[in-house]
């Protein structure tokens, strides 16, 4: 068996000299928060409560003091900030909704923190509903040193090539954006909406060729460059770990994956609104909750859920103090375990996530598209959508269930047939079916895309489509 790749010379000198001088440069202070967060890890689970519970206190009383949105929330509940003793006193204030945002984006931004420390940001998530906020600098460099310690749970060190199964690379946007993956980041990426067997081959050999310490990527997508690797007779790529995110990571999946390339799939969930939420660490034995930067509630019936219960997470983001998330309602549901994990950190396990699932789309010629990918090519650009959702029955069919924003449809569907036809090529037909609401699920939790084609289907349908 091939060795397992390793760092490369400069992925020191990145480590060691690059990235201090870049964070130095931007002034950025996301490599102390790395170190910082390094040395937490290993706490006991009384003293990472304690920390939390202490920067929850300072978060909502900021909220109350610079916050319009939350200081009407707060009196409207009959809480003040030091009413909440404890984390329990948290729940009698309510959640916030995706709708709450929308309502009331401008009110829920603090007027202590300049216009210019704050990012916007626009996700759809896997809920195809458009959502538009707002991250302060601090919290994106406290998340960005939280999720490189995470990266190193799989294997991974500041400075080593990565290989992306992900969708619209950012980088290419600038020549910037280029130079900073050239030097920084080093990523090579297979973009998720074109994964046809000329990009998987061409990422294949890429990968190959430069050696990455790590794969990331969505874990349907994974999984579909994983089968292309073997159904194809291909040398895997041999990298110390892989990240799987954005999805359920199923258990048929994981088996082909790690079994492809070699080492262990690391399973991680979050969101674009708080980043990083939970993630397995080398023990494998559930997702640690990430309580350094977040307050995690599983609840059922308003009620913390015993473990094994199946729960609604609510999230408290304790960086974004920007546009504060207090008890953020996420939309996915998870099952807490009973037993803490064997590696000696002292965070909760979440034993499974449920309803974290995007289909992904075949197409006529044989291509797989990300449904998760989808979600920035249809629900973030269309006018005139309040939420979508997309079903494929049929190889050569997709319907769109629409429904319609306040401002009516007018050149909807021209848009839509027009986007199909560029990611879906002209093979593909489709239908708009306009609805007053699209349900969710039984889980509870609602899928942007719906494939209907079992997976043996639609291998079988791309084998016939490449001959």
């Amino acid at each position: 068996m091939r060795e397992v790749n390793r760092g490369d010379i400069y992925s020191r000198v990145v480590r060691h000299v690059v990235a201090p001088m870049w964070a130095a440069w931007e002034g950025s202070p996301y490599l102390k928060h790395l170190a910082r967060l390094r040395r937490a890890q290993y706490r006991t689970l009384e003293e990472v409560k304690a920390d939390q519970f202490r920067r929850l206190r300072e978060l909502l009383s900021h909220a109350y003091a610079h916050v319009p949105y939350y200081r009407s929330r707060f009196d409207a509940a009959g809480v003040r900030p030091e009413d909440v003793a404890c984390l329990d006193d948290l729940r009698r204030l309510p959640v916030l909704t995706k709708d709450d945002i929308r309502a009331n984006r401008e009110a829920m931004v603090a007027d202590n923190v300049p216009a210019d420390r704050l990012h916007p940001r626009k996700t759809s998530g896997s809920t195809g509903v458009s959502l538009q906020f707002s991250v302060d600098d601090d919290s994106m460099q406290w998340k960005r040193g939280c999720t490189y310690r995470h990266d190193e749970w799989a294997g991974w060190r500041l400075g080593e090539r990565v290989g992306l199964v992900w969708g619209n690379p950012e980088y290419k946007g600038s020549w910037r954006g280029w130079l900073r993956n050239a030097l920084l980041h080093r990523g090579t990426y297979l973009d998720t909406l074109r994964m046809d067997d000329e990009a998987m081959r061409d990422f294949h050999s890429r990968i190959m060729r430069e050696k990455p310490t790590l794969l990331f990527g969505h874990a349907h997508s994974l999984y579909l460059f994983a089968c292309f690797v073997r159904d194809n007779g291909l040398e895997p790529p041999r990298p110390r770990g892989v990240i799987s995110t954005a999805m359920v990571l199923h258990d048929y999946e994981r088996r082909v994956v790690e079994e492809t390339f070699g080492c262990r799939a690391t399973n991680r969930y979050g969101c674009e609104e708080v980043s990083l939420i939970a993630c397995e660490c080398e023990a494998h034995q559930g997702l640690h909750v990430n309580m350094d930067t977040l307050v995690v509630e599983c609840l059922r019936d308003g009620r913390p859920a015993e473990p094994g219960e199946t729960g609604a997470l609510v999230v408290t983001d304790l960086t974004n103090y920007g546009m504060p998330f207090i008890r953020y309602l996420v939309g996915d549901t998870a099952r807490m375990a009973a037993d803490p994990c064997s590696c000696g950190r002292g965070y909760p396990l979440i034993e499974s996530l449920e309803g974290r699932i995007a289909d992904y789309v075949r197409t006529p010629e044989g291509e797989y598209v990300s449904g998760i990918s989808l979600t920035e090519n249809f629900a973030m650009v269309l006018e005139g959508v309040k939420q979508m959702q997309i079903v494929q029955d049929r190889l050569d069919h997709l319907v769109f269930r629409v429904v319609p924003g306040e401002d009516g449809n007018q050149g909807l569907e021209a848009d839509i047939a027009s986007l199909v036809e560029q990611r879906f090529g002209r093979g593909m037909e489709h239908q708009v079916e306009y609805v007053d609401s699209i349900q969710s699920e039984e889980s509870g939790k609602y899928r942007f895309c719906i494939s209907k084609l079992d997976a043996a289907q639609a291998f079988r349908a791309g084998e016939a489509a490449r001959q």
